[in-house]
Order: C-alpha cells, then structure tokens, then sequence
C-alpha cells in the first residue's frame, strides 16, 4: 500500500521528470530559434530582418524558459533529497 510519504515522492519525482523534458524542449526550440535568427539575417530584406527580431526574442524567452524548468527541477531534488534524509 502506498504511504503518503510514497505518494509524495511519487510526485516529485514525476515533476521532476517533467521538467526535465521541459527544459530539454525548450533548449531545442531555442536552438532552432537562433538559427533561423542568423539565417534569416543574412537575406537583408526588411521584412525578413522583423521576422529575425521575433525569432531572437522568441530564442530568449525559450531560454528563460529553461532556466526556470532547470531551478524548478534543481528545487524538486533538494524536496527529494530532504525526504529521503
């Protein structure tokens, strides 16, 4: 039978888990934010060159994005840990 201790950890772990895939997606489409940033740059067209500016915000915002999972998932395994002690 699981205990709530069990259930917790449970949870944890799943979050932990999650956001782990989430920074992981989020890194990948950052990636491929910048490069279409630097691709879209070299045209030299206007409108291309406000297309680029959206893509580099978007490649920024991705990358807050992991950073937040990162420190969601670093905080996850200090619960874990304290649990386990």
């Amino acid at each position: 039978m699981d205990t709530p201790d069990n259930l917790f950890n449970d949870s944890l772990e799943y979050v932990h888990h999650e956001l782990q895939r989430l920074q992981t997606i989020a890194g990948t489409l950052s990636a491929v934010e910048t490069r279409h940033f630097q691709d879209l740059t070299n045209f030299g067209d206007d409108r291309l060159n406000q297309i680029a500016i959206e893509e580099q915000n978007a490649a920024r915002q991705l990358g807050e994005v992991k950073q937040i999972c990162l420190s969601l998932a670093q905080r996850v395994e200090e619960l874990k840990n304290g649990m386990q002690q």
